[in-house]
Parts: structure tokens; sequence; C-alpha cells
């Protein structure tokens, strides 16, 4: 298992928030099973990641999710004896999330697991982070009260068929719009390559919608503890959404409010934002991200940790042992613990690689 690996992404269709813009990364906008989709993530590294062992080159026509035949092993297979996979890497293209927030790391909670999360922008974006300093916050959580109550008012009307999906829908706008919760929490704009670090966790942070600024929506190379949204996700007000069933999300108001963190130095974007140091992108005490720019070849030692490599530009070889993969721009690689050295060469300029480790 000392070699590395193309891995096989996880393709997350969400047809109410995604785009084309990750498969076009990838150079798969021709193939037919994404004619008519709209993509929201592409999970690029996690505890289910399968990796390919036959296909050496991202370009190959045979590396198709669709292809039965493809050749690969589960993730697991190339761990080191009592080592785990700890980490979600994903691409995102998302708008209109909830308003949320993880609890601390430290926060030890029956309920809730924490979930260090950080985000680097790959196009521009426009995000809520942090709450307004000298916000009524009973004020604030009586707002995300009452339009919880309000949608669930009309989620009943529309199952008991006393109110269309349509009009329902139209009725929470104006509702929410003139209650306007995001008077409440500080909107900002992110520049393409801005680094927002979440680790410490009870931090508020949605990501939103501006057509005019971030017409893509928010493209966001995400490195995050794994956990799933049920078990760390706390949601105070949803976006108005109402399924085509006509439910709505359940909130968790108190436990939002509960465990947010107020602290003015604390809910500025200077707080959480990052900047490249070197080759040092990112360091935290959950993992750490490097950015490398390789115009020819470069040794890399991994200490006994596994790397992953994401091609942000370029194209790239990548060899250990007796194998050599080609990993092309929007494509990842994974290589394990136990490989010690490994060469990354670029095959035609300068390029750009996201390596994260822990």
């Amino acid at each position: 298992m000392s070699r590395p690996y193309l891995i096989i992404p996880a393709i997350i269709e969400q047809p109410t928030w995604g785009g084309h813009y990750i498969i076009d990364l990838k150079g798969w906008r021709d193939r037919k099973e994404f004619k008519n989709v709209k993509v929201g993530q592409s999970y690029e590294l996690w505890g289910e990641t399968k990796l390919a062992t036959s296909i050496m080159d991202s370009t190959n026509p045979l590396f198709d999710l669709n292809n039965a035949e493809m050749a690969s092993i589960p993730i697991r297979d190339t761990l080191a004896e009592g080592e785990q996979m700890p980490l979600l890497i994903k691409l995102n293209q998302a708008l209109g999330n909830s308003f949320q927030l993880h609890i601390k790391p430290e926060t030890k909670s029956d309920r809730w697991l924490p979930k260090p999360e950080s985000w680097y922008f790959l196009e521009n974006g426009f995000i809520t982070l942090g709450v307004k300093k000298g916000l009524n916050i009973d004020e604030y959580k009586t707002i995300c009260e009452e339009i919880y109550a309000y949608m669930q008012d009309l989620s009943q009307k529309i199952l008991s068929g006393d109110i269309t999906l349509e009009n329902a829908r139209r009725e929470a706008h104006g509702f929410i719009k003139e209650k306007n919760p995001w008077h409440f929490v500080n909107q900002h704009q992110t520049e393409k390559y801005d680094l927002i670090d979440l680790s410490m966790g009870a931090i508020h942070h949605s990501w939103e919608e501006n057509k005019e600024y971030a017409p893509l929506g928010n493209i966001v190379f995400e490195v995050q503890l794994d956990a799933s949204d049920d078990a760390a996700t706390i949601r105070s007000f949803d976006q108005g959404k109402i399924k085509d069933d006509g439910t709505i999300r359940k909130l968790d108001i108190e436990d939002y409010f509960e465990h947010l963190d107020t602290d003015p130095v604390h809910n500025t974007i200077e707080y959480m934002k990052r900047n490249r140091e070197g080759e040092k992108l990112l360091r935290t005490r959950f993992y750490s991200v490097d950015i490398l720019e390789i115009t020819d070849a470069q040794q890399i030692e991994t200490d006994n940790r596994f790397n992953h490599l994401y091609v942000r530009d370029g194209d790239i070889s990548v060899t250990a042992g007796n194998t050599t993969v080609r990993v092309t721009r929007g494509h990842s690689c994974f290589i394990p613990s136990s490989v010690s050295t490994y060469k990354i060469q670029s095959n035609n300029g300068t390029s750009v690689i996201l390596k994260t480790f822990i």
C-alpha cells in the first residue's frame, strides 16, 4: 500500500442550490451522467473514500464514476493498524445555508459533537460570519423563534391542504423579509483564495446569496473533522425553506443561543481570517494545510502521516515507490502514511497544490 492513489470522489447532487462548477473543474461537464445534474458537493476525502487501483491518470476516460469495472479499494485498507480517517475534505458550490454553529471542541455535550472546519474560497463568496457588536441577543433569539413558529404553522397548513406550497413559500418570504434576521449578524464579501478558520467553534456562520458579487454561490474547498450534521450542526434559522413535501427542517434554537460565542473580539472576520505564511496556509490542532507551488519537481517527506493532495491549478505527476499517478486540476490524490517520501512533478508550467495532513 506504499504508493499514491487517485481518489474517486463522491459526487453529491443538490438540485436546489448546486451547479456545474465542480464538474467543470474535473473536466466532466460533457459526461452524460452529469448532463442535467446540479452538483453541490464533491467529497474529496472521508472515511468511506474509494481509491482507484488500476487507473493512474485523472484524464483517463475510464476514470468514470459509473464504470463498474474500475478497480478500487476502500481507504481503510491503506491505513496503518489503529490509524483512523478523521477528516472530511470536500468541494462545495452552495448558497442559502441555514444560520448555524458548531460547539467548541472543548465543550462537553451529551447532544452535540464538535466539528472544527475551515473554508478556502476558490472564487469570490458572500457569507454571514459572527454576530454584530452590541446586538440585543434576546431580540435576536425572539426573531428566530417567531420565524420558526410561523414556518411550522405554514407547514401544517400545507399538509392539511389549507394553503398551496407556492403560496406558503411566498408568505414565508414576506414574513422573513419583515423580521430580517440578517440584521443581527455580520455580512461579508470574501475574495478568491480567502481562508476562514472556524475550528475554534461557537461562531455563527452561513453561506449566503449575492448574485452580483458571487453569481456562482460560494465555491469552497472545505476541511473539517468528520461529524454528521445531525450530530454537529446547530441551526437557528433555515432561510425560510419549505421542502417539496411541505415539511421544514427541525431547528435547535435554544442550543444555538446556549453555545453562541458573543465575545465581540471573536466575532470579527479578522479573528477568523488566516493569512498564508510561505507554504503554510493553515495550522490548527486538528489538521494542517500547505500550499505548494511547483514549477519543476519537489520531494516531499510525510513524517509518517497521510497526505491529501488537491490540485487547485495545473497538472502533476505523483511518484512513490514504483507507482506514478497523474492528477489534473480539480482532482485529488491520497498518500498513505506508509509512504515516507514522494515526488511531485509539474507537467506543464506552475502547478498549485493544497496538501492537507494531520
